[in-house]
């Protein structure tokens, strides 16, 4: 975003770059350092998407909790309809209806049945099911025209859930599906871990609010709204702190009115230009200040990672590309590491390389490419048509590609290459 200034990132750029891997540990073992521990907090599970959970759920029933027909048909005594077939089919005599929800209290005896609708609990006396598709039935009697097993197309207790049984373990990121099994067996509201709280912020002279009018040197901000959406996908709570002017006072007190917050994100005024305050702001700002600045990854090597007291700041490049990218490297593992997760919904796909193209050496290169699934004989493969593995600046680099591959160290990547492609958002046709 901010053009004047990165154009020095390129020009000049930093005496020395810090692998990925090398500025992770460095970072997060001082993370760790810091011993920071989330409260837990009781919440609705209709409200616990994307929520952490802290203890083993466990069952408190069996699911289901009574023997269920699982067809829809005639509840009967198996023994009744040996050797029934088209041409000998067994007659049982019909005592009634039962739908689910319902109970009865009569009792299937040798030579009845009881129509029964799936889900409905099974009438004494009855052990099986005959599906529907193999009688004919009047209002007195039922034809079976097939032999029933013992126990066939019935559910039987605890079938699908047993009391007691470990649902989720704990520390998993919760679904929708997470959300369905704590419900069918009637938990209503389960303990989780509080949202890290992530403070945001962007710095520049030039950013203005979407919506406002825009002048001959100004630009619309972006990052605070990509990255606000990134924290909640994340699992974090925004905190909003607006765009702050460049100058060191105004983002040191910026900085220190974020410091309450568990997580600390600033966009911009990260690299080596002569506006660049944010790094030397932190260092006079608390200790121990910068703990890596300049990463060897492209686009985003002005990343810093820092500590003030007890409060990691990520500070993230004002390029649109670097910022999404730094936050998928470095704050996206910080809120999962605070959350106690390593559950963080990722996809990734194999998929073949359609182009050959030169890379930065000794950088790690975070190729955005989009997928396509193409048919060869009786199989389906996966390709990956490059879009861009530099333009830090162009935005739409993102929107136009569907997934991005992590490259490292790789001054060439040659067409036919596999690949192990991170999914961006739902791909049609994909596996």
């Amino acid at each position: 975003m901010k053009d004047h200034k990165h154009q020095k990132e390129i020009s000049k750029g930093f005496k020395k770059y810090e692998q990925v891997s090398k500025a992770s540990f460095k970072f997060f073992s001082a993370v760790d350092k810091l011993k920071i521990n989330l409260q837990s907090e009781i919440v609705p599970v209709i409200d616990s998407l994307n929520r952490v959970l802290v203890f083993d759920f466990k069952s408190p029933l069996d699911v289901p909790p009574f023997k269920r027909a699982a067809m829809d048909g005639y509840a009967v005594i198996s023994k009744n309809t040996t050797g029934a077939s088209q041409t000998n089919p067994a007659l049982l005599k019909m005592i009634g209806r039962l739908n689910a929800g319902e109970k009865s209290g009569l009792k299937v005896r040798p030579g009845t049945a009881m129509a029964i609708a799936t889900g409905a609990k099974m009438p004494k006396g009855a052990d099986s099911v005959a599906m529907v598709e193999n009688t004919s039935a009047d209002s007195d009697r039922v034809q079976i025209f097939k032999q029933v097993e013992y126990g066939k197309n019935v559910a039987h207790v605890g079938e699908d859930v047993q009391k007691g049984q470990i649902l989720i373990k704990k520390g998993t990121l919760l679904t929708s599906q997470d959300i369905a099994i704590m419900s069918s067996v009637g938990v209503n509201k389960i303990p989780v871990y509080r949202k890290p709280r992530v403070a945001i912020f962007s710095t520049g002279n030039e950013l203005v609010e979407p919506g406002s009018r825009l002048t001959e040197s100004s630009i619309y901000e972006s990052n605070r709204y990509m990255l606000s959406s990134l924290v909640k996908e994340s699992g974090g709570e925004v905190v909003d702190l607006g765009i702050c002017p460049d100058d060191k006072k105004s983002i040191q007190r910026r900085l220190k009115s974020a410091l309450c917050y568990d997580i600390v994100i600033i966009s911009g005024g990260t690299s080596v230009g002569s506006k660049d305050f944010v790094p030397e702001v932190i260092n006079e700002t608390g200790r121990p200040g910068v703990i890596v600045h300049g990463i060897a990854m492209r686009p985003g090597s002005p990343t810093a990672l820092s500590i003030i007291n007890k409060t990691p700041i990520i500070s993230a490049p004002g390029y649109p590309v670097s910022a999404y990218f730094a936050f998928f490297t470095f704050a996206r593992p910080l809120i999962m590491k605070l959350l106690k997760t390593s559950d963080s919904h990722v996809t990734t796909i194999d998929a073949i390389i359609t182009k050959t193209l030169k890379l930065h050496q000794g950088m790690r290169t975070f190729l955005r490419v989009k997928l396509d699934k193409k048919k060869q004989g009786n199989n389906f493969k996966h390709y990956a048509e490059p879009i861009s593995a530099t333009g830090a600046s162009l935005l739409s680099t993102l929107t136009k590609s569907n997934g991005f591959a992590i490259l490292d160290n790789k001054s060439i990547i040659k067409k036919g290459e596999r690949i192990q492609v991170i999914t961006m958002r739902q791909v049609g046709g994909l596996d």
